[in-house]
């Protein structure tokens, strides 16, 4: 029988001297922490980019709005449309710098009170492509001696014509050539080119005029190649002139105002103004704008009026137009009139002087 060794139950013999762990410190491990992140804080300051330099711009948008009746809309404009806007604020700057006048540019003949009143009614239109027909804007008769001013050479003489008179040097005659004056069997446009052509024939070359024929157009005599202005009463001249009535034929409407006004602008000293038409009638404010305009150029208006009645209406504007610019007053029966059957033929085309149609 086997013998049990005895238990030794005594703790193990110390081989050496023992070793205690040493906590870290909290106050060790939040300084480490702390220094950390005030690394990676000044890491990344560092590396960002400074102003500019290496940014994305970030578009901005431009919108339009659109006033509507219950509601604004707004739209946003595109680039392309943004170029477009700014290439057309240019061009709107460019054109208001070319739409200046030059500092040194005159004044317009006409007075400024002839200019406001006639920016408050309609402006009469001229230019129809017919031959001879002008334009009423600018100087339309260009810088000949009566734009400004009455030249003081000049031998007076009297005019006439259907039994109104009057003394000068300087005549304008102002003819209506509306379709109206083809009543009658076209009698009143007949008579009225052979009075005319009469009280030319008693000018001199001392003496100047010019023939203005409208209808809603103004249609001035001009000799080829000269500008539209008084014209010398010398025999040559006065044949022309005869040449260019003859050629005249009636058509359209009627507009008073402008022919008026572009015979005043060569200052005359007498206009012999005759029409058929009652109605369209001159206003208040365009019988005055003509009155102020004749008294700075010294000009005595007369007006004959063609008619098919007894007598004038009681109300005519041509009265008014008469005794507010010193002139007479002529009423003309049509129906009185005499026909005259050798009614010379138009002139052709080609000549000296402008034809009309």
């Amino acid at each position: 029988m086997n013998a049990t060794p005895p238990r030794n139950d005594s703790p193990p013999a110390k081989l050496g001297p023992e070793i205690q762990p040493h906590p870290t410190p909290p106050l060790l491990l939040s300084f480490v922490l702390h220094l950390v992140l005030l690394i990676l804080i000044a890491w990344v300051a560092s590396s960002a980019p400074k102003g500019s330099e290496g940014t994305n711009d970030r578009q901005i948008g431009i919108a339009v709005v659109h006033r509507l009746p219950d509601r604004d809309r707004y739209d946003e404009v595109t680039a392309d449309l943004k170029k477009t806007v700014q290439e057309t604020a240019a061009d709107a700057s460019s054109a208001s710098a070319a739409a200046a006048p030059p500092a040194d540019l005159s004044p317009p003949i006409d007075l400024q009170g002839i200019l406001s009143a006639m920016e408050s009614t309609p402006a009469p239109q001229s230019g129809s492509g017919i031959a001879g027909d002008v334009q009423l804007d600018g100087d339309a008769f260009g810088d000949g001696a009566g734009t400004s001013s009455k030249s003081p050479s000049g031998q007076r003489a009297t005019a006439s014509l259907f039994g109104v008179s009057g003394s000068g040097t300087r005549f304008v005659y102002v003819f209506d050539r509306s379709d109206s004056m083809n009543g009658f069997g076209g009698l009143p446009l007949r008579s009225a080119k052979r009075e005319l052509i009469r009280s030319l024939q008693s000018l001199s070359p001392q003496q100047q005029f010019q023939i203005i024929f409208y209808n809603e157009n103004v249609k001035p005599f001009q000799m080829s190649g000269m500008p539209m202005t008084m014209v010398a009463g010398e025999p040559n001249n006065l044949k022309r002139a005869q040449r260019y009535v003859e050629a005249i034929q009636a058509f359209g409407g009627t507009k008073h105002k402008g022919a008026l006004l572009m015979a005043l602008r060569l200052s005359p000293d007498l206009i012999f103004f005759l029409t058929d038409a009652h109605i369209p009638r001159l206003s208040q404010l365009e019988l005055k704008v003509v009155q102020d305009r004749a008294e700075q150029s010294g000009t005595t208006i007369h007006a004959i009026e063609f008619g098919s009645r007894g007598g004038p209406a009681a109300d005519s504007f041509l009265k008014d137009l008469a005794a507010m610019n010193n002139g007479q007053y002529q009423y003309v029966d049509v129906r009185q009139l005499r026909s005259d059957p050798a009614q010379p033929a138009a002139a052709e085309p080609g000549g000296d002087e402008a034809t009309a149609p």
